[in-house]
């Protein structure tokens, strides 16, 4: 009821989504807010960013190689009829370190005018993901929009692991903020650095979220754990060596023997090594988000191991809302981002304070502290992100 409402109180918008990822990769915040814009009877076209020969052999090689590292992408069959995906030609070469710019630029302007040959753009409002795209691929010729919302979701050296990779994206960062009508940020610790970047543009603090529909499953699913069980510590993500604290994986490892371990997401070869004798660490992968509320549920303990560094500063997990839904306990390092979630999370500020608070959470037993949780997730949806959005848009555009 609450969706339809929305429908018919605010006007029908058209959405040009460029993304940071694929659409069926692993999940992340562009995905989730063009679904849930979509489901209110939006237009969304999501344009992924364009895979390239060295990535696909790169795929190709995992897969045959290393399985475990592979991102084998969700299937997501139940779009909203009004979601478009769009994937623009390959490149010869790296997206965000190519060799044949000029190439590629000719090729995706080429396909971008075909493809949307219909589309009035002077009317949509376009969300650009990923700052490559403004100047290399796309800029004020092609593209005019109504509205132009640059959305940062993490620190520019996740996006560029390379040198090269990331002067090139802070190049296409001022290009891109100079034309941005709104910055859209994903944490609070961006806000200081943002405002000092882009002092001339306007910028609104979008929190990662859950969607309603998630939250809602994991409470429908319930508790199925049975008393002779053991207890369970589980991580969702990626184990990625930039963020992820590897030497304080293995401490947790080695100290709880007792309990299962649960990997959910893409593993590196490197933590691979961490395994041989851990019998009692799986690593389940990719799993699909539909079935992620079967496994936070069988979860005792949830955790963060993240390093602490300039990218996990700016980092707002997307599954500490997860976590949430299911109302269990979290530990995690004590970054300067999650200690805006203090009261939701037992934070450490070292490896040995991490493991004392794994034991203390394993013997939590407050219903009170998991229902708060729950409310935390409710509270944090990207129904709620997306009334800030909109209302912003509303203000910007002189429209309600």
């Amino acid at each position: 009821m609450r969706d339809r409402m929305q429908m018919t109180t605010t006007p029908t918008r058209q959405f040009l989504f460029f993304g940071l990822t694929s659409f069926d990769s692993l999940p992340q915040r562009e995905q989730a807010l063009a679904m849930e814009l979509a489901q209110r009877g939006h237009r969304v076209d999501f344009i992924e960013f364009p895979p390239t020969v060295p990535g696909r052999a790169v795929g190709m090689l995992q897969t045959l190689q290393a399985s475990h590292e592979r991102d084998r992408g969700f299937a997501r069959p139940q779009h909203p009829e009004n979601l478009f995906v769009h994937t623009p030609p390959t490149h010869l070469t790296g997206f965000r370190s190519s060799y044949t710019p000029a190439l590629d630029r000719l090729r995706f302007r080429l396909w971008f005018r075909r493809r949307f040959a219909s589309l009035d753009v002077s009317k949509t409002i376009a969300m650009v993901m990923l700052p490559l795209w403004w100047g290399y691929l796309i800029d004020g010729d092609l593209l005019h929009p109504r509205l132009l919302i640059y959305d940062i979701c993490d620190a520019l050296e996740v996006q560029g692991r390379t040198q090269r990779a990331l002067v090139r994206l802070r190049r296409h960062e001022v290009l891109l903020a100079t034309e941005a009508d709104l910055i859209t940020y994903s944490a609070h610790e961006m806000r200081s650095d943002i405002h000092a970047r882009f002092p001339s543009r306007p910028a609104l603090l979008l929190p990662n979220a859950v969607r309603s529909a998630f939250v809602q499953r994991v409470t429908c699913v319930g508790s199925r754990k049975q008393s002779h069980e053991r207890q369970r510590i589980g991580y969702i993500g990626a184990t990625h060596a930039g963020w992820f604290d590897l030497k304080l994986m293995r401490a947790v490892i080695d100290a709880f023997p007792q309990c299962d371990i649960d990997i959910v997401g893409p593993v590196t070869e490197e933590f691979t090594r961490l395994l041989p004798e851990a019998k009692h660490v799986y690593c389940h992968g990719f799993v699909h988000h539909h079935d992620l509320p079967a496994l936070l549920c069988r979860f005792d303990v949830a955790i963060i191991p993240f390093l602490r560094n300039e990218i996990t500063r700016v980092v707002n997990p997307l599954k500490l809302y997860e976590y949430a839904s299911a109302g269990v306990p979290v530990v995690a390092t004590d970054t300067d981002e999650l200690r805006h979630y203090r009261d939701q999370l037992y934070l450490a500020d070292t490896r040995e304070e991490f493991l004392s608070l794994l034991s203390a959470a394993l013997n939590e037993n407050d219903e009170r502290r998991r229902s708060q949780r729950r409310r935390f997730a409710e509270e944090n949806t990207w129904a709620q992100r997306a009334d800030v959005l909109l209302s912003h848009i509303a203000e910007l555009t002189g429209s309600s």
